[in-house]
């Protein structure tokens, strides 16, 4: 059985040696747990037209064992602008995603409403080819926040993405509840988070020990792993909360920023408000390097203004991290309320950090851990193999 997998999301980048890599989103294991569910996996994603230094890469970026999969990579229908607006580009992903759709048995659709997914969409129907869609996010909130432009088309992306989670045979949703009362589906649906936890006692009990005796200095240093480039992503809201509180006298938080795109604006943004010395943007890690770098923060941040239940924040949970963010997609399924603000309202978040002492820290690296360890590895593929297994066997009728 083939299997054909498309999101809009994450780009291919390659290396002048013709090597292929991706960003967090994504890595083998992910791609080894799709290719169990078919005999062939194969996968539609955008690429940067740029050839990068191998090392550049390797340092950023994870690496895709192309022995997994058939990856067909299309031009990136936003960057430049332009493309939007060239006919022979969106011809040209028109046809390479009906040809991929037509050549397989069955599609994974991650997310919808987009321009790459609502053309699978288009074709599965065409050609009879079941799909199962996984709801990752709000549509809405997305467009919304992500440009002048992206306000005009929220609204008819989400109500497409609406109708077409309704209309599904299968639906996949990372959140428990949130997502499901937005987008119901007349379809079988499971709720599942994509975060992979792997917690015994004894992980937790060390990691907790670690967290106890860390607490000792005067700094408390915050964290966020996001994209850099998106300003839904919501930093410069940290970078405004830091900026009251330092000409309020506090002055003992230390902020470093991880993830891809590009940092200029948030560098100016910095210097804007005389920060240099408190904020550090590392720039892009390999997945493996993260929670290295979250054993060393106290509390993470997730200042976005959409999310659909947030896999940056479970990862940060089960490494012990206090965390604090806004009241966007499943956050609230994760955090205790009080550490919850209204995504925007720096005023609020000035509040929770002027107030946090280090025994709070301690209390809610307790409670996260734990809370965290409820998204077992093992428990969720149980239940996602399950679903997925059941969706790619059944023999469709057309």
């Amino acid at each position: 059985m083939k299997l054909l997998f498309i999101q809009h999301g994450s780009r291919i980048y390659y290396s002048k040696e013709n090597e292929v890599y991706v960003d967090a989103c994504f890595n083998n294991e992910i791609w080894k747990r799709y290719a169990s569910y078919c005999d062939e996996l194969h996968v539609v994603l955008r690429e940067v037209n740029e050839r990068f230094d191998e090392e550049y890469l390797s340092n950023r970026l994870n690496k895709i064992d192309r022995s997994i999969l058939k990856l067909k990579t299309i031009p990136d229908i936003y960057k430049p602008k332009k493309n939007y607006l060239n006919f022979k580009i969106r011809k040209q992903i028109d046809k390479t995603i009906e040809e991929e759709v037509r050549n397989v048995d069955k599609v994974i659709l991650r997310s919808a409403g987009d321009f790459y997914t609502d053309i699978a969409l288009k074709y599965c129907k065409k050609y009879n080819k079941p799909y199962l869609i996984e709801a990752v996010g709000f549509p809405f909130d997305s467009f919304w926040y992500h440009s002048f432009v992206g306000k005009f088309i929220a609204l008819p992306i989400d109500i497409k993405f609406k109708k077409a989670v309704r209309d599904a045979s299968y639906v996949l949703y990372v959140t428990n509840e949130a997502l499901q009362k937005k987008y119901p589906s007349k379809g079988k649906m499971l709720g599942c988070s994509d975060v992979e936890v792997n917690l015994s006692e004894q992980d937790i009990e060390e990691i907790i020990t670690k967290r106890m005796q860390k607490q000792s200095g005067p700094k408390i240093k915050l964290g966020t792993a996001a994209f850099l480039n998106v300003k839904w992503k919501g930093q410069r809201d940290v970078f405004k909360a830091l900026y009251e509180l330092k000409e309020n006298g506090i002055s003992n938080f230390e902020y470093e920023l991880i993830g891809s795109g590009d940092s200029s604006n948030l560098l100016n943004e910095i210097k804007k408000y005389g920060l240099e010395e408190q904020i550090k943007i590392v720039g892009a890690l390999p997945h493996s390097e993260v929670f290295n770098w979250l054993d060393n923060i106290d509390i993470y941040i997730q200042p976005s203004y959409q999310e659909g239940l947030c896999r940056a924040i479970v990862e940060a949970m089960s490494r012990g991290c206090a965390v604090i963010c806004t009241d966007v997609g499943g956050n609230y399924e994760l955090i205790d309320r009080k550490y919850i603000y209204k995504k925007g309202n720096v005023n609020q978040l000035v509040d929770i950090l002027s107030k946090i002492k280090k025994e709070d820290i301690i209390e809610q690296s307790n409670i996260n851990i734990r809370k965290a360890s409820s998204y077992d590895q093992k428990q969720l593929n149980i239940k996602r193999d399950r679903f997925y297994m059941e969706f790619t066997e059944k023999n469709e009728e057309n």
